[in-house]
């Protein structure tokens, strides 16, 4: 992130019709040159949280789906741009060639061609828990076309997202001198994991993001989430620079951004929309107590969870929920990641997980892929993490980015 006033342009490149340069002139001279494969990490770190934003000031309401749309144009992209890339002379820009072609089909299936696919009603439980191999598919393919994105890429969306949210709650601070949680960016499941991850992408070089750092810090204490912000806050005690003062100062705000979030709630440690996540824990739990043997397996997809949404929480959860939410509740109404891994796949999918994590971290040694597990471990208690469009597809492609071999083995000193 840059600390100075930036010109942003948009230039072809020439001898590789597959990548576009968006080049930061800055006063001081430190020029950055970002290229096409962070397109989908700005896409969906600053360009949804911004339409979602643009929906809520306009007063309407954003598509539910505005994120899968998303994901399924950054999906036909990629495959019309497979044949590209290797082709190293176009006479027009592939922006053109591709785009266009990506945004009709993309505007066309979803509004002609949905209808035709009400025969699959019966198998959206089975494309539901499909979604991170389809999200991991994505990532893949658009880097094995534009390569991965470097890490001062991801810090650098993460932190305009920081400073918007920033704003916004400075805006309502002072401006309207009231306590509540940014929202114009969309929920905290989305942004929230968005900073973490670009908070992970500056651990990777000490000079040149601690600006960027310092803002994402930011960025998250201002957004009022207390498992997001401690979440941060233990990455930078484990793989944050070293300093019993810099540590302290961040337990600290840490203590006082906490006692700031219980305001808009009347002091009460419960939110209105985290009460649906504490029920279903509970509800979820008390059902694997009842049947210990489906902790081997996980309950069946197809079929409903034998649980009743409570009068008083209907209304919170048909917000939070569009597929199904008035026939019962599906193993993917089930959000929180952990638990849903443990009611869908049992002990062997946590197992499974931890042993992935382990190899991978074993494999690419690295303070930026360790923290990135670290938060799974934490914010997967309450937040979707990969079973989220938008989140899902930049989690990927930042492990990606992390088990890349200039990222391997960089701790801090």
């Amino acid at each position: 992130m840059l600390s100075t006033t930036e010109i942003i342009f948009f230039t072809f490149n020439s001898s590789n019709p597959l990548r576009f340069d968006v080049t930061h002139k800055s006063m001081n001279s430190d020029n950055t040159t970002i290229t096409a494969s962070e397109f989908p990490i700005a896409l969906l770190s600053l360009g949804l949280p911004l339409m979602i934003a643009a929906f809520n000031l306009s007063g309407t309401v954003a598509p539910f789906n505005l994120a899968d749309i998303l994901v399924t144009g950054l999906a036909v992209f990629g495959l019309l741009a497979e044949p590209f890339k290797n082709k190293r002379k176009q006479i027009t820009p592939v922006w053109f060639n591709i785009g266009i072609p990506s945004l009709l089909i993309v505007w066309i299936s979803y509004s002609f061609f949905t209808k035709l696919t009400h025969p699959l009603t019966e198998t959206i439980p089975f494309l539901m828990e499909a979604r991170p191999l389809l999200y991991l598919i994505v990532a893949a393919l658009w880097v094995s076309i534009f390569t991965p994105p470097q890490p001062r890429q991801i810090a650098f969306w993460s932190g305009w997202l920081a400073l918007f949210i920033c704003a916004e709650f400075l805006y309502h601070q002072f401006g309207e001198n009231i306590s509540i949680q940014p929202h114009f960016l969309g929920n905290y499941t989305l942004t929230g994991p968005i900073l973490l991850m670009g908070l992970c992408a500056t651990l990777h070089n000490t000079s040149e993001n601690r600006f960027t750092r310092i803002l994402i810090l930011a960025g998250i204490f201002c957004s009022l989430e207390r498992d997001i912000s401690f979440a941060a806050v233990t990455v930078m005690l484990l793989f944050g620079p070293k300093g019993i003062l810099k540590k302290l100062i961040l337990v600290l705000l840490l203590l006082v951004f906490n006692y700031i979030s219980l305001i808009p709630q009347d002091m009460s440690l419960l939110s209105r929309t985290d009460l649906p996540n504490y029920w279903i824990w509970f509800s979820s739990l008390g059902l694997l107590a009842n049947n210990p043997s489906l902790l081997l397996t996980g309950f069946p997809l197809s079929v409903p969870l034998p649980l009743n949404i409570p009068a008083s929480l209907w209304n919170i959860w048909n917000e939070q929920h569009f597929v199904w939410s008035g026939l019962g509740i599906y193993l993917f109404h089930l959000t929180p990641f952990w638990l849903h891994i443990l009611t869908t796949w049992g002990l062997g999918g946590i197992c499974a997980i931890a042993a992935t994590a382990t190899i991978l971290i074993r494999r690419y040694p690295s303070d930026m892929l360790a923290s990135l597990i670290s938060i799974v471990i934490i914010t997967g208690f309450f937040s979707p993490i990969i079973y989220a469009p938008a989140t899902g597809v930049v989690f990927f492609m930042v492990i990606i980015s992390a088990t890349q071999p200039e990222i391997q083995s960089f701790k801090f000193e």
